[in-house]
């Protein structure tokens, strides 16, 4: 009682620090958590699953297990797919570990298909999106819906401070197909092989050197890519001559005409393959997954991104909407409103509790202080 002005002051400090840190704590709905294992993903298109072990997994398998702190590889081979996932012990940093890993990739790549693409993961609870966005549009293609939330929504997404990545899932990527006609071809005398050849070497921006004058310094560089459908038939593969040709009075010589691929070919702008159907509200749709960073609030991304949305909305195509199929926030919110209700419900009932054995306001106020200083 002598003390009860200080204990007053202490109690109501502490409620102030708990809510100051409760506040600024960043939001999840697991606690970050460094699993020891990391994931290999690897793709090469179509090839078979016996090729795809004997000529992918067993080298990396190989590779990965005298990395230090390795316990077990295990791994899953499909059709033209490859998991292959390193298991680590618990007191392995996995910062580095994934280091490792993707330095022994990266020198196991040399003897690997040259059509085979890879990708690293240390696995976390960050491995699992905290939101999901569908974009849909009736009068548009899938290839338009994949356009717009690569180019238009992907990059928006990715300032909001938190934001790791973003996945997309469905819709089809625009690409151009040259379908060749085989008697044209061998008219030109060229060969498939010659075909493709030509477009890896054209299709680039290589630099040309550079140029002083006036005190001046010139970089510059040859640009061959290609921009539209007309570019591709334009292009040139190779330089075919005719007879000679004769001119009185002087020696004969021999004219040469560039043949392009129009020349052989139809230039036709399509849509990649697929092997999966995305669909939202019963139409067909584009998914964007949104990872977090291991240290992000899921709460400050879902409350960014909400505004991000509303200003999206005016950057859209009429009758295209971008809407949250999936948000992990809304777990997050209602866990901490119930940890919120546990404390003031407790704290109402130790109050009256101890009023109803003290019979005393005063003194059942100090108590109720006491008690919750001896919390750690």
């Amino acid at each position: 009682m002598r003390h009860s002005v200080s204990i007053a002051f202490l109690c109501l400090v502490l409620c102030l620090a708990g809510a100051y840190a409760a506040l600024g704590m960043p939001s999840s709905i697991f606690p970050q958590t460094d699993f020891p294992r990391v994931v290999i993903l690897i793709d090469n298109g179509v090839m078979s699953a016996n090729e795809m072990m004997a000529t992918i997994t067993r080298p990396v398998e190989e590779a990965m297990k005298d990395i230090p702190g390795v316990r077990t590889v295990r791994s899953k081979t499909g059709r033209g797919s490859a998991e292959i996932n390193v298991f680590f012990t618990w007191k392995t940093d996995m910062v580095q570990a994934e280091l490792f890993v993707q330095g022994r990739l990266a020198v196991v790549q040399k003897t690997l298909p040259a059509t085979a693409s890879s990708a690293v993961w240390r696995l976390t609870f960050a491995a699992f999106p905290v939101v999901g966005l569908s974009l849909t549009g009736a009068h548009y293609s899938l290839t338009e819906l994949w356009e717009t939330a690569r180019y238009t929504l992907q990059p928006r997404l990715l300032r909001i401070p938190g934001v790791a990545r973003t996945g997309i899932v469905g819709g089809r990527a625009p690409e151009y197909h040259v379908i060749v006609d085989p008697l044209r071809l061998q008219a030109v005398n060229l060969s498939l092989g010659q075909v493709s050849d030509a477009l890896i070497r054209n299709n680039l921006i290589v630099p040309a050197g550079m140029l002083e004058e006036d005190y001046k310094l010139y970089l510059t560089v040859v640009d061959g890519r290609i921009h539209n459908t007309e570019d591709l038939e334009n292009l040139i593969v190779s330089v075919s001559g005719n007879s000679p040709i004769t001119v009185t009075g002087q020696p004969a010589t021999t004219t040469a005409h560039p043949v392009r691929i129009k020349d052989f070919a139809s230039v036709e702008r399509m849509q990649e393959p697929v092997f999966n159907i995305v669909t939202a509200n019963g139409v067909n749709a584009v998914l964007l997954n949104i990872y977090s960073q291991p240290d992000g609030s899921t709460l400050d991304i879902a409350r960014q991104l909400k505004q991000e949305l509303e200003a999206l909305k005016k950057a859209l195509p009429p009758d295209m909407q971008a809407t949250v199929f999936y948000d992990q926030s809304l777990l997050v919110g209602d866990s901490i409103q119930s940890v919120w209700e546990a404390i003031i419900l407790g704290l109402i009932f130790s109050i009256a509790i101890l009023y109803v054995f003290l019979r005393n306001w005063g003194a059942t106020f100090i108590a109720s202080n006491s008690e919750h200083l001896k919390l750690p």
